[in-house]
C-alpha cells in the first residue's frame, strides 16, 4: 500500500499543464561563408544544440558516445536549408528524432520529451534608479535575449501581458522583494508549471541579474510546498540571461528528463476507467507507449469499461506520474476510488479460467474498429494481472 500512496502523492504534487515544444530537433547556426569545412563545423554545432535541448544536459558533448557521433553529424540530418537572420546567412537544419533518441540511449544519457513545463517570467528592470516590469510585447531588448536563451534550451517561457488585471494584482516592490504570495496570486491566471522572478540592475557596461525560480505551480507556492532556487549572474545582457536560463533549464531537466539505457526491473499496472470503444483503447495505448519514461505497455485485464495496463519503465514511477499528469485526456482518481475497486484486483488474482472479462488479446489493426464497443475485442486469452497502483479516468474529448 505504501507504493500506492507514494505514487498518488507524487502525482498530486505535480503540475497539470505543459507546453509542446515542436522545435527540439531543429537548429539554426551562423554560416559566415560557403566553404565546405565551414558548413561541416556549422552542422556539428547544430547537432550539439539539438542534443543539449533533447537531453537537457549542458555537458552532453563530454559523453564519449556523443563525441564520436559528432564526427558523423550528417547521418543524423533529415533536412537542411539556408536562410537569413538579421542580414546574416544561417544554416537551418532538422535532425531525425528517432536517430537522436537512439543515440542518447546508446550514450546512456537523459531524454526530455517535447511536453515541457511552461515558465512564467516576471522580469523587473532597474535603470537610472527607476524600476519597471517588462511586459510581453513591450519591445524590451531583455525579452528578446530571454526568448533566445530559452529557445536554445527548449524551455517554453511567457511574460505577463500587463493588462489591467496584471497591474492591479502585482507591484514592482512585490517582485523586487520576492514576496511569494502576491506573486503566486498574480501568476495563477496564466496556469504556469513554474514561476521565475528575475531582477535586473543596469550598469554602465554590464548588468547584475538576481533570480528566483519556483519550479512548481502557483498553487504550490501558496501552499508553501514549493521551495525556490536562487541565483545571480552578471555580464552583458545576453551572457547574464543565458547563464540564468541554463541554470533554470538544468533544474527543470533534473525533474523531468528520463534516464535512458535500459528498462527498470519489475513493473506495475494502472487501471483506466471509461474506455468504452475500441478506438478509445487504441488512443489510450498509444498515449502510454509514447511517454518517454515507458519501455513497454501491455493490456493485461478487461472488465466492463475498465482496462488494466501492465507497464515497464525506462525510468521510475515518479517520472511516469509526472509525464502522465501533463496529459489532459487521462486524469488520476483519488485514493478512495482505488479502495472501492479492490474487487477488480481480487477477481484478477482469483479467476483462472479463461473468460471474456478476465483477459484480452488486442487486435493488431484498427481497421473497421473505431465504432465498436470495447466488449467486442477478442478477449479469449488470459494474461497474469499485476496489482494496480493507480486508477485513472479516460476522457478522449479533453
Amino acid at each position: 500500500m505504501w507504493r500506492v500512496a507514494f505514487f498518488l502523492v507524487a502525482l498530486m504534487a505535480l503540475p497539470l499543464q505543459a507546453a509542446t515544444v515542436n522545435t527540439l530537433y531543429q537548429a539554426q547556426v551562423p554560416l559566415p561563408d560557403s566553404d565546405r569545412q565551414t558548413e561541416r563545423t556549422a552542422r556539428v554545432a547544430a547537432l550539439q544544440q539539438v542534443l543539449v535541448k533533447v537531453s537537457g544536459q549542458r555537458d552532453i558533448v563530454s559523453n564519449d558516445v556523443i563525441r564520436k557521433a559528432l564526427e558523423n553529424s550528417s547521418s543524423y540530418v533529415s533536412q537542411l536549408g539556408y536562410g537569413n537572420e538579421q542580414g546574416q546567412p544561417v544554416l537551418e537544419i532538422s535532425f531525425d528524432s528517432e536517430k537522436i533518441r537512439t543515440l542518447l540511449t546508446q550514450a546512456s544519457a537523459t531524454f526530455w520529451s517535447e511536453q515541457r513545463p511552461t515558465v512564467l517570467v516576471w522580469l523587473v528592470e532597474e535603470a537610472n534608479r527607476d524600476r519597471a516590469i517588462v511586459w510581453d510585447q513591450s519591445g524590451n531588448s531583455l525579452q528578446a535575449s530571454l526568448n533566445l536563451a530559452a529557445a536554445h534550451r527548449g524551455v517554453p517561457v511567457l511574460l505577463p501581458i500587463g493588462d489591467f488585471q496584471d497591474v492591479t494584482a502585482i507591484s514592482v516592490p512585490d517582485l523586487w522583494g520576492g514576496f511569494s504570495q502576491p506573486i503566486a496570486n498574480a501568476s495563477t491566471r496564466y496556469q504556469p508549471d513554474a514561476v521565475l522572478i528575475a531582477r535586473v540592475q543596469r550598469r554602465s557596461d554590464s548588468m547584475q541579474l538576481a533570480w528566483q525560480l519556483y519550479p512548481s505551480s502557483p498553487a504550490a507556492m501558496l501552499d508553501g510546498n514549493s521551495a525556490s532556487l536562487e541565483g545571480r549572474n552578471s555580464g552583458d545582457s545576453v551572457a547574464a540571461i543565458t547563464a540564468m536560463m541554463d541554470q533554470v533549464a538544468d533544474n527543470l531537466a533534473s525533474r523531468y528528463a528520463v534516464q535512458l539505457g535500459g528498462a527498470t526491473e519489475g513493473g506495475f499496472a494502472i487501471d483506466v476507467a471509461n474506455v468504452r470503444r475500441v478506438e478509445d483503447f487504441f488512443q489510450l495505448e498509444k498515449l502510454l507507449k509514447d511517454l518517454s519514461s515507458v519501455a513497454s505497455v501491455n493490456a493485461s485485464h478487461l472488465q466492463g469499461d475498465k482496462v488494466r495496463f501492465a507497464i515497464q519503465l525506462l525510468s521510475n514511477e515518479q517520472v511516469f506520474a509526472r509525464e502522465l499528469s501533463m496529459e489532459p485526456r487521462i486524469q488520476a482518481q483519488p485514493a478512495a476510488s482505488l479502495v472501492r475497486d479492490v474487487a477488480f484486483d481480487n477477481q484478477s488474482a482469483e479467476d483462472t479460467t479463461p473468460a471474456k472479462q478476465e483477459g484480452m488479446i488486442v487486435p493488431t489493426s484498427r481497421e473497421g474498429s473505431a465504432s465498436e464497443p470495447l466488449s467486442q475485442l477478442d478477449v479469449s486469452g488470459t494474461q497474469a494481472a499485476t496489482s494496480s497502483i493507480g486508477l485513472y479516468y479516460w476522457n478522449p474529448n479533453a
